[in-house]
């Protein structure tokens, strides 16, 4: 184990951290992150990743292989309206950073993921399976609390109200938050519910909220927007702690 390449990816791993806490605090505190936040912590990985270059221990190919990767799933979830720019230039930032799996995966398990990338992307995933299941425990604790959370929509089918309960909160109206961190799901005329929110218009939103309000409606359906970068960074924590969680998970299924 060349030592000189473990206490770079140990610097490369803190700087990662250290960028997706600072993202992570504003995602939850504001929804809103300077581009900064990304660009230094890029340009310091390209900084390691020439230098890595010059020792003949990165491959130009690595490099554009990680970083095309990324931005292209980036702008493919952007064109669908899944995230956000500060989602796709945190994930070309983690690009520039680990271009290539951390060393120190082999030292504890003896292999390391061929395209660190795509084990980035596949962690942070199964992160993500775990926000559904908090919005249900939530709906389930309004529900036992008392509350008749499908009070507009009892016509609603059986599949329809289980999409809701994993995917959006019902709250009493007077507490929403409103934009950025909760957008209305709920039409304000007829009460049907829709299953994806509009989280691009904020204004249209708030209206919806003051329309609810005025017709004397007094809990909704809402979608609180998931501070991805919270999901990113625990998927960050499993990659470079266990390395590729979907292929342990399959090793353990055979």
């Amino acid at each position: 184990m060349n030592l000189h390449l473990l206490y770079l990816d140990f610097l490369r791993t803190a700087l990662a951290l250290l960028m997706l806490t600072y993202g992570s605090y504003k995602d939850l505190k504001t929804r809103k992150i300077h581009d900064l936040a990304w660009i230094i912590p890029a340009a310091t990985g390209l900084i390691f990743d020439v230098y890595e270059m010059f020792l003949g221990t990165l491959s130009l190919r690595q490099l554009i292989y990680s970083v095309g990767f990324m931005v292209i799933l980036g702008l493919i979830l952007g064109f669908f309206k899944l995230f956000g720019g500060a989602d796709l230039l945190a994930f070309i930032a983690l690009a520039f950073i680990h271009p290539k799996a951390p060393v120190y995966l082999a030292m504890n398990w003896g292999w390391t993921p061929p395209f660190f990338a795509f084990t980035l992307l596949s962690n942070i995933a199964i992160a993500g399976i775990v926000s559904p299941f908090i919005t249900l425990f939530r709906n389930i604790r309004t529900k036992t609390g008392g509350a008749d959370i499908f009070e507009r929509q009892r016509d609603a089918s059986l599949l329809r109200k289980i999409g809701l309960a994993f995917t959006a909160a019902n709250v009493n109206l007077d507490d929403v938050k409103g934009p950025p961190f909760e957008y209305p799901l709920e039409n304000p005329v007829d009460g049907t519910v829709s299953l994806r929110p509009d989280i691009w218009d904020d204004d249209e939103a708030i209206k919806s909220f003051n329309t609810l309000k005025s017709r004397g409606v007094k809990r909704t359906w809402v979608s609180s927007t998931l501070p991805y970068l919270v999901v990113m960074t625990i998927g960050y924590v499993m990659s470079v702690m266990f390395g590729d969680v979907l292929l342990w998970i399959f090793l353990l299924l055979m």
